[in-house]
Order: C-alpha cells, then sequence, then structure tokens
C-alpha cells in the first residue's frame, strides 16, 4: 500500500509580511501527514478520516474541480467569501488528487480508498493543509522539479488560503529551513546543533477565524502600511543570528510586537508572552494568529534553560512539544 509523508512547517518569521514581498523563514518540523492508498477496482474514490468516510465517483472529479476553480474566481471578484470556496474539507483532497492527474498529464484517474494519519494539529498553523496537498500531490503525481511541486502545492492550497504565499507548500516539500522571498525559495541549513535547546511550540486551539479570513482583514486594515518593512527588518536579522547560532530572544520578541500590532494576537495569548518574557523567554504566534476570539493556533516558544512549557499557566486543551527539524520533506515511505 503506497504511503506518501509531508512534515508540518512553523513559521519563525514573517508571517502575513510575506504576502507583500517580506521575506519570511519556516522551519519543517517532525510532525506529518501521511497519506496511505489502497488501489482497487471501484470506480470511486474513497476519503477516510477518524471523523467519517467521503466518497466521490471517478466521474464526478473533474466536476469538482472546475466548480471549485470557478468559486475561487468568485473570491477573487469580491462576490464570494474565502470560506465559502470549499464546502467541505474532503474537497480539498479531491481537488488534489484529480490536479495531480492534471499536471502530470495522466489519463487514468486513480481509484480506490485513502487513508489519513496525522499528527499535525489542524487549524493550528503548522501547515496541515499544505502537507495533505504536497502527500496527495506527491502520490498521485509525477513532478521531477521541486520548485514545481511548490508552486503546484501553492496552486491547490489557493482555494483554503485565498491569496496565500508559498511559504507553507515551500517548507512541507523542502523540508529543513527555507527563506519565500517575492516567490522565490532559498534552503538555508541550521548549524549541526540545529535551533539549540529551549524551543518550543505551543498549540493553543483553532483559531475562529481561518486563516484566508485573517489575512483578508490585515489586508483590508494595513495593504499599504510600512509596517512590512519592520518585518522585513526583523527577519533577515533573525535569519543571521539563526545561522550563527545567536541568540534569538530579542528578535522572536520585536517580532511578536508586530503581530500585536496587525491585531492577529488574540488577549490570552498577549498575556501568556508576557509571562515568558517575565520569566526571560521570547513567544510569539507562528501563522495567521487569529482576528477573533481567544485561540490563536501555534506560538513559538523559546524559554530559559531548564524551562519547560509545563511551568507556564497553560489553559487545559492547550498542548505543547520540543520544536525539532525534518530536513527531508515530503516523500514516498517504503512499504
Amino acid at each position: 500500500m503506497p504511503t506518501a509523508s509531508a512534515p508540518g512547517k512553523i513559521i519563525l518569521s514573517g508571517e502575513h509580511a510575506v504576502v507583500y514581498g517580506a521575506p519570511a523563514l519556516a522551519l519543517a518540523v517532525d510532525r506529518h501527514m501521511r497519506i496511505h492508498y489502497r488501489p482497487d477496482q471501484l470506480p470511486r474514490l474513497s476519503w477516510h478520516t477518524r471523523e467519517r468516510t467521503h466518497v466521490l465517483g471517478l466521474d464526478k472529479l473533474a466536476g469538482l474541480r472546475r466548480r471549485l476553480d470557478s468559486h475561487f474566481e468568485r473570491y477573487l471578484r469580491g462576490e464570494l467569501p474565502i470560506t465559502r470556496i470549499l464546502q467541505k474539507p474532503a474537497e480539498l483532497a479531491f481537488y488534489a488528487v484529480d490536479m495531480a492527474r492534471v499536471l502530470s498529464g495522466l489519463d487514468i484517474r486513480p481509484q480506490g480508498s485513502l487513508r489519513i494519519d496525522s499528527d499535525i494539529p489542524i487549524g493550528a498553523g503548522m501547515g496541515s493543509s499544505a502537507a495533505l496537498i504536497a502527500a496527495l500531490l506527491k502520490l498521485f503525481g509525477h513532478f521531477d522539479d521541486l520548485d514545481e511541486l511548490i508552486r503546484q502545492v501553492r496552486y491547490c492550497e489557493r482555494l483554503q488560503h485565498g491569496r496565500g504565499s508559498l511559504i507553507d507548500a515551500a517548507a512541507v516539500c523542502s523540508g529543513g529551513l527555507v527563506r519565500v522571498e517575492a516567490d522565490q525559495v532559498t534552503r538555508l541549513r541550521l548549524p549541526e546543533h540545529g535551533l539549540g535547546a529551549g524551543f518550543y511550540w505551543l498549540f493553543t486551539g483553532t483559531p475562529a477565524s481561518s486563516t484566508g479570513a485573517c489575512v483578508d482583514q490585515v489586508r483590508r486594515n494595513f495593504a499599504d502600511s510600512a509596517i512590512w518593512d519592520e518585518f522585513g527588518e526583523v527577519t533577515r536579522a533573525l535569519e543571521s543570528a539563526l545561522l550563527s547560532g545567536q541568540s534569538l530572544v530579542e528578535l522572536i520578541r520585536q517580532n511578536h510586537r508586530l503581530l500585536t500590532r496587525i491585531g492577529v494576537v488574540p488577549a490570552p495569548l498577549q498575556r501568556l508572552t508576557e509571562q515568558v518574557e517575565q520569566a526571560g523567554g521570547a513567544a510569539k504566534v507562528c501563522g495567521a494568529g487569529a482576528v477573533s476570539g481567544d485561540q490563536g493556533g501555534l506560538m513559538l516558544l523559546q524559554l530559559p534553560e531548564g524551562m519547560t512549557p509545563a511551568r507556564l499557566p497553560l489553559q487545559p486543551d492547550w498542548h505543547w512539544g520540543e520544536l525539532k527539524e525534518d530536513r527531508q520533506g515530503v516523500r514516498i515511505l517504503e512499504d
């Protein structure tokens, strides 16, 4: 049974700003989306998740693809909100499967069952949508060029995130540390010790507002703002510090303040960040954040030596893990 695996990602600096041409840094992490495919002779494709099974006849795949493309065009014209393009999450998976066939010039539609096995939190800003699409394109398509695969993951992901950037696609496809600036992807290499000790991810719950909704609201309020230059300066300084093994604490704090200014850091996360800073560390939202509600998705924490998130006043439904790099990116696993 063929299986494709793609890592999650965490944005270290530059979320939102990357949409306006500023640089962003992202790291592929050791949380994975695995797609298992079992072919059969039935004229349909079934998609099995923990919650339910979705089934679509092979004769309906192309129609679904055309309908979603049409919905996206309506979104671009302002006739449809980003949240109305997909009627259910499984449509993104079916769309990616058919796009793999179209982009690779294949005539035969895959038939059988797909099963998802993922430890990437959904809606956390950890790249679950990009990882899903990358795994499906890798499983059902033929892409000899990594940059082309990245572009096509982004193309499919636009249905979920609207006017997004290459950052998620670049990280989950390439693995390791990547910089994206003006749609140019540069692969960087961390020192052998990686980020170093004291780095953690913290999931604070799925935001009430989608990534697309956050991007749209920030665009309405800050599209022509000079704040993106400030984001760019912080990101470049953070890249230099990363590659030379210097402290990131002050730069992460500056990044947090910029994200707070554009309104994507919920109040509970601002309070937690204050407590982390008082303890000598730094914290920031990673990804879109939220423009409503108290949950903000993923956070990056850098804590002083000997301290873990367990010592912080976390809410009961928050969970965390040590931040570890995945250097491989999307791949086909051996049977």
